[in-house]
């Protein structure tokens, strides 16, 4: 609860390892000892703001999840998504509790987003109704044509890197979602959904962390490792 009110937080763990050439869906690889989803739910099972938490996994692991779930005694409960991660989040979207009034959405392979960050992320849902992280572009970043030579290169002291988690008000990110659902738009992210729709209501960006990555390759796997390694050596 945040100030009387019921905070649910979705975890999207329906991605394979096709990427990365790996016989095991990517929330279920092990870095450090741990999965990689496991070590996401440790954090967010610790933050007692959080009322539940609602996993959309695949359905053929299903029984992985299950014998995950039995170390925590957080309310967890879990969907089966669907072949693109907005579809998925939309149903984990739909299995809210109907006591929810704010949300949380946040990738099963960040593992490495801190209590810290999912704090100050639902701090400022008091004062906002759509709050992202992100951190800000060490890179100079070039926008490419179709024939891909450069069109032009934005400023990079307002080019951000967008992370989960991120936080909404239950009704309007719902209602965002619907109106996704009936239009022929392509969206990366939840919060993409508020430029098309509303952009009355801002999005607030708050500052992210640059070892909140998101494990997709095994070069990721590897830096996974190597930041594990140096946080039990400090």
């Amino acid at each position: 609860m945040i100030d009387g009110k019921f905070l649910s937080c979705i975890v999207t763990a329906a991605g394979s390892g096709q990427r990365m050439k790996s016989k095991i869906n990517k929330p279920y690889i092990e870095v450090g000892g741990r999965r990689i989803l496991e070590i996401t739910l440790d954090t967010i099972t610790n933050i007692d703001l959080i009322d539940e938490i609602i996993l959309v996994i695949r359905k053929d692991d299903s029984l992985l999840v299950e014998e995950l779930l039995k170390k925590y005694d957080k309310n967890i409960r879990y969907v089966y998504g669907k072949n693109t991660r907005e579809l998925s989040t939309f149903e984990g979207l739909k299995a809210l509790d109907p006591s929810c009034d704010l949300v949380l959405t946040h990738d099963g392979v960040r593992p490495f987003a801190s209590p810290e960050l999912f704090l100050k992320t639902i701090a400022s849902l008091r004062d906002n109704k759509a709050v992202i992280t992100a951190t800000k572009s060490k890179d100079t970043v070039k926008i490419v044509d179709e024939n891909m030579y450069v069109d032009f290169t934005p400023n990079r002291d307002y080019v951000y890197n967008i992370q989960t988690p991120q936080a909404f008000d239950k009704k309007l990110i719902f209602s965002m979602y619907e109106k996704y659902l009936e239009s022929e738009f392509k969206v990366t992210d939840d919060s993409q959904l508020f430029e098309f729709f509303d952009r009355d209501e801002g999005v607030k960006v708050v500052h992210g962390e640059y070892s909140n990555i998101k494990i997709t390759t095994q070069e990721d796997i590897i830096f996974a490792n190597a930041y594990l390694q140096r946080k039990k050596d400090v």
